[in-house]
């Protein structure tokens, strides 16, 4: 018995260091494993219906792999290159616009005093250089530009190989999903009743997420186009789409279209239009998400609304855009134990009551006598 403990004790140590290891071999892909998996468990269905027509297990996981590339690859380009043309189009107008007064920075001066005059009507801006301020704004941007030109140029090696592994992860996880979920079950010391429910709440989580995210984010992109529409924007449809796109990117949204909508309206002199435009984006587009996404996810995990906001904010605030995902999941895999615990110690719990009970009843009883 005692080598038996001490060749267990050995043997945990070294598992204890290999894990170790392992941390820290696999921690810098955390991000592509996990984008995989999300993936993965969102386009199941999709690769359920290609491995039904396509029987060879490689060849419809790299059909699915494909199709996952074309159905966020395509759109991500058309609409990059719809904005593009929408800000080649702006840049051309400000162009046109500050040759009458002799350049960009004399044009935005101008139009910087013309607002400083009629906020000038309500508070006291006397002391306020419009133009000093506009030099050191755009000194300020030009300098974040290049800074963050040097880190795009800097990560452009480590994206490329993010994306690599992550869709080679999925790959994988398309052939050998259900193989890996059968083995994960055989290794985990829980009944298969117990292992099915961990795994389920996994997966509806993740789907009620994209599938609430992406509710939201049509939800503010319409609202967001509609607002840009009435208030006579060029490309309203096409901003709101790019609305939709930023809606689905935490602590940025919609933010990013109809807030640049608005200054551009206060400065061609829509003074009210600006105001009202800030209001419905802040007090109606801004706020829509954080009781709309946490509703429509808690009535398909069967959470709180207060616990998936705080899980999906916590998430964002600890892992970035992946805690979106993350956040929820760990909240459900908690949510999941604690259900299980609670049920395996369902009969210590009668019996403590049943002691418990016999106790009080003896004190009686001897109170009694």
């Amino acid at each position: 018995m005692t080598k038996k403990r001490v060749t267990m004790i050995f043997l945990l140590v070294l598992a204890a260091i290999a894990l170790g290891l392992c941390i820290i071999l696999f921690g810098r892909f955390a991000r592509p494993l996990i984008s995989a998996t999300v993936i993965a468990v969102i386009f199941y269905p999709v690769h359920a219906r290609v491995q039904k027509r396509v029987r060879r297990p490689g060849l419809a996981a790299m059909i699915s792999t494909i199709l996952v590339i074309l159905i966020i690859v395509v759109p991500v380009t058309l609409i990059s290159l719809a904005i593009s043309k929408e800000v080649a189009g702006l840049i051309d107008y400000l162009n046109e616009k500050s040759e009458e007064s002799g350049g960009l920075n004399p044009y935005f001066t101008n139009l910087m005093e013309g607002a400083k005059g009629w906020l000038s009507q309500y508070i006291d801006l006397s002391n306020f250089d419009a133009k000093a301020w506009l030099s050191g704004r755009l000194q300020q941007i030009s300098s974040f530009l290049i800074a963050e030109a040097r880190i795009v140029i800097g990560n452009v090696a480590s994206f490329l190989i993010n994306t690599i592994i992550t869709l080679f992860v999925l790959f994988f996880l398309f052939r050998e999903g259900r193989l890996i979920r059968r083995r994960a079950a055989a290794v985990l010391p829980l009944s298969p009743a117990q292992v099915e429910e961990l795994f389920t709440g996994i997966e509806k989580t993740i789907m009620a997420t994209v599938y609430g995210g992406v509710v939201v984010a049509l939800v503010q992109g319409t609202l967001t186009g509609f607002a840009l529409w009435v208030f006579g924007i060029r490309s309203a449809v096409l901003w709101g789409v790019v609305a939709s796109v930023f809606a689905l990117i935490p602590l940025v949204g919609a933010t990013v279209v109809w807030l640049p909508s608005a200054i551009y309206l206060f400065a061609i002199g829509h003074t009210w239009q600006a105001i009202v435009l800030i209001a419905w984006g802040a007090g109606v587009v801004g706020t829509i998400d954080n009781f709309l996404r946490p509703m429509l996810m808690s009535g398909q995990v069967s959470m709180h609304p207060l616990m998936v906001f705080l899980a999906i904010f916590g998430g964002v605030q600890a892992f970035g855009f992946l805690g979106l995902f993350v956040g929820p999941v760990i909240l459900a895999v908690s949510t999941a134990i604690f259900r299980m615990i609670w049920r395996e110690t369902s009969d210590w719990r009668a019996r403590w009551r049943e002691e418990a009970g016999g106790v009080k009843e003896a004190g009686s009883e001897t109170e009694s006598g």
